[in-house]
């Protein structure tokens, strides 16, 4: 089956974005939690009744999300084409081709291929994203990667927090050891003392 080729979490994450569909409403439209959403985008594989209700909230059909690979893109209505997209991010970044190639674990003449082609198969996108120190999304999205930045400060502003808690925890934890230690070393020394009356 092809979702087995396919991270079905990252698959549904990837169209959201591209769809400028922010995790917290998909999860208002699906009906659960903000964490039960999460914890779909998490997951490798996704049943078949489940993919087909998530593709008619966010309006595609199942046969999409089967083949989504960004070419799909842009609120404008224009379509990436990968090759120039690769050639405008090498323009950008200053990027010496010869070695970018070599990067790619490929000829120059491969990669100088790679710029006709208006759409990558997922390998040449993972190699692609990799050579370019980047990831698929941001490549596939050059609109939305200040959104995924501020979606990972919110994921980190909740490990922080949990973060703090545990700190706080075992502090508490710690102090509270501290203080029975100190009661047992003086709960010894006066039986100590009382055994001492006794032979006296």
């Amino acid at each position: 089956m092809q979702s087995s080729l396919i991270h079905m979490g990252h698959r549904l994450k990837q169209i959201l974005k591209q769809k400028k569909i922010k995790i917290v409403d998909f999860a208002t439209m699906a009906g659960f939690t903000n964490q039960i959403a999460h914890y779909h985008l998490r997951k490798s594989d996704m049943k078949r009744a489940t993919m087909e209700r998530f593709c008619t909230l966010i309006g595609i059909t199942p046969e999409e999300f089967m083949r989504w690979n960004g070419a799909m893109q842009l609120t404008n209505g224009k379509v990436i084409h990968h090759g120039e997209r690769l050639q405008h991010i090498i323009a950008e970044k200053g990027l010496n081709k010869s070695k970018l190639a070599g990067r790619l674990n490929m000829s120059r003449r491969t990669m100088y291929n790679l710029f006709e082609k208006s759409t990558f198969s997922p390998d040449e996108l993972d190699r692609v994203a990799k050579g370019l120190d980047m990831n698929v999304d941001n490549f596939l999205n050059p609109g939305v990667v200040q959104e995924a930045r501020q979606t990972d400060s919110e994921e980190m502003m909740i490990l922080r927090e949990k973060y703090y808690k545990l700190l706080e925890e075992h502090n508490l934890v710690l102090k509270t050891n501290a203080a029975l230690k100190d009661e047992i070393f003086q709960l010894k020394k006066d039986l100590t003392t009382v055994a001492r009356k006794k032979n006296d």
